[in-house]
């Protein structure tokens, strides 16, 4: 399991308690997770990434994994993966080997074997229009988390926005990280994680301001409850986009809950 992987746990179901000696504390942790993509070739990027305290930096534009060696200093001390259009075996284990926790990629243009990995979170990037027979052949590939697209203002979401990303949950068991452009309201966040959303993506273009200011609006975030985890499946269940009658795969927001219940 995946440093990544592990995180997106604690985040989902709250990070236990500490030990040690007197009464245990537990560890205030975000409503969602907060992913900061940075560009390869700015070490200035990489710096401004880290001093937010993110759950995972994506590093992209990198040309090849000796690349990644130039970074790796700067992202010591946290979470860090790459993000590439394809990927191939090589690159994958490479990649790993400098340090990277996180391999994101294209569908297409990814080997078979740049999957392999046990110890990195693999992670494919997807298009919120895929239609449901993809959702399906997708749900079955050994990736642990999808990223999607969501553009534009949180201001200018609307419901169909909205029934895409419950759409994406009700048919695969994948962690969800959704790539804003900015950072939404605190209610709009919360509407995010009730319809299945576990972390959210964005550039640090943003500004260092704006990241931090989503960051602790993600740490003020209340915990969320049984009942709003479970409040998207029954308001637009996976089985009504399917042509079938199997039931739709539970999202991890359920299946990790009922694993260490």
């Amino acid at each position: 399991m995946s440093k990544f992987i592990d995180r997106l746990d604690e985040i989902i179901e709250g990070a236990p308690a500490r030990m040690g000696f007197g009464p245990p504390r537990a560890e205030k942790t975000p409503g969602l997770a907060l992913i900061i993509q940075i560009s390869g070739n700015r070490k200035t990027d990489a710096a401004t990434a880290t001093g937010v305290s993110p759950d995972c930096i994506l590093v992209s534009g990198l040309t090849g994994p000796t690349q990644a060696d130039d970074l790796k200093d700067t992202l010591s001390d946290v979470i860090w993966g790459i993000r590439t259009d394809s990927l191939s075996t090589d690159d994958a284990k490479a990649f790993e080997e400098a340090g990277s926790g996180v391999l994101a990629f294209q569908l297409k243009g990814t080997s078979i074997g740049a999957v392999s990995s046990e110890n990195a979170a693999k992670v494919l990037c997807i298009d919120t229009d895929v239609d449901i027979e993809e959702l399906r052949d997708i749900n079955s590939l050994p990736v642990d988390a999808v990223i999607f697209p969501l553009p534009g203002a949180s201001t200018s979401w609307t419901l169909d926005d909205l029934a895409k990303v419950a759409r994406i949950n009700g048919r695969l068991g994948k962690y969800l990280l959704a790539e804003i452009t900015e950072a939404p309201s605190a209610d709009d966040l919360k509407v995010l994680r009730t319809a299945g959303v576990n972390g959210l993506v964005l550039n640090v273009s943003a500004g260092k301001e704006s990241l931090e200011s989503l960051k602790q609006t993600l740490m003020d975030m209340p915990k969320a409850g049984p009942e709003k985890s479970g409040r998207s499946n029954a308001i637009l269940p996976g089985a009504a986009y399917s042509s079938t009658e199997e039931d739709a795969p539970a999202p991890y927001t359920h299946l990790t809950v009922a694993a260490k219940a």
